[in-house]
């Protein structure tokens, strides 16, 4: 997904982070969230959409094997950490996605697995987040090792968690066709399965395909031809479950390749299919985006570039029932600071 980045400071004490939460739902809306703005914005669109659900984006390598919002803010900036902490509060929560369009990918960054584990490990417990997101694209998605190295930690890992009583959801975002996955995506998620990695959603990017398409349809159509891609790669899921598996995320308004327009209309499409499917998971570039631009067919990083009201998508995409999973509860803080023997 598109990235750009300004820079923010990290000053004063860090707190540590909440470890109780009531978790997410059957079914969710967790828009992308750019961490290079504010903290603050984390609160005031929770204000005025009502959304309880975030992707925060993008974690990226700082220079070396460690993780940074954008590549230059801490993950445990004060800021931050008090914003999550005021989100679950009021009930909701944040996946934490590492990769995207931009900076360098912590798989490339990281020359070994344990190293790798370690540095998804400082994120994971910092954040105190309990499902993170796998934004794979461009060089990253074809580059074989490193997404053998990044599932081998990942499936490590999470089996580490697991031991501790603490769950981690892992999530594949991954560039699509119209018609479902290229060869590179159904390669990294079939090394997954051979690593015992457990994916809980496979998140389509519906955007950017270069033609004029008609992009509600076209978001549809990734949609359905994944499912099928899925009952291959997981033949012993159900039809129900294979949906269950899915997350679609477009970009809203004028796309990248600017011939490409998601409306509020494509936006209504996707929600009811999404609904009436099960899909787990609806997402959107961006958060930031999510206002009219005083030129409507313009592409522009803070404002959709098609006709819309403020936070419009944010309620057209949102079609699910607001209900929360069951809570689960950490025996100690230290629980998430072991690796078990």
């Amino acid at each position: 997904m598109p990235a750009s980045a300004v820079s923010r400071g990290s000053t004063g004490p860090v707190r540590p982070p909440i470890h109780h939460r009531p978790g997410f739902p059957a079914h969710f809306t967790a828009p992308y969230l750019e961490t290079w703005n504010s903290p603050d914005t984390l609160a005031e669109v929770r204000r005025n959409t009502g959304l309880s659900y975030f992707t925060l984006a993008f974690v990226v390598s700082d220079g070396g094997c460690n993780g940074a919002f954008d590549g230059t803010i801490p993950v445990d900036d004060p800021e931050w950490l008090s914003a999550l902490r005021g989100l679950r509060t009021a009930g909701g929560d944040a996946i934490v996605s590492f990769g995207g369009a931009g900076g360098r990918e912590l798989a490339q960054a990281c020359d070994t697995v344990s190293a790798l584990k370690a540095a998804y490990r400082r994120v994971v417990n910092t954040l105190g987040v309990t499902r993170i997101d796998l934004d794979i694209e461009g060089a990253a998605l074809d580059d074989q090792q490193s997404d053998d190295r990044r599932n081998q930690a990942l499936a490590e890992l999470q089996q580490e968690y697991r031991l501790l009583g603490r769950p981690l959801d892992v999530d594949y975002t991954l560039p699509v066709n119209p018609w479902g996955l290229s060869d590179n995506g159904v390669w990294l998620l079939t090394n997954a399965r051979h690593h015992g990695l457990d994916v809980d959603v496979v998140n389509v990017m519906t955007m950017d395909y270069g033609p004029d398409l008609d992009m509600g349809a076209a978001a549809i159509g990734a949609a359905t031809g994944l499912h099928e891609q899925l009952g291959r790669l997981w033949p012993e899921k159900s039809p129900e479950q294979l949906w269950a598996m899915q997350g679609n995320t477009p970009m809203i308004g004028v796309n990248d390749a600017v011939n490409e327009v998601f409306s509020t209309e494509d936006a209504a499409r996707l929600a009811r299919f999404a609904a009436e499917k099960g899909i787990r998971l609806l997402a959107f570039w961006s958060v930031g985006r999510d206002r009219p631009c005083a030129v409507a067919g313009t592409l522009a990083e803070r404002c959709s570039g098609t006709a819309q009201d403020p936070a419009h998508f944010s309620r057209i995409l949102d079609p699910f029932p607001r209900t929360h999973s069951r809570p689960w509860t950490a025996r100690t803080p230290d629980a998430f600071r072991r690796t078990p023997r």
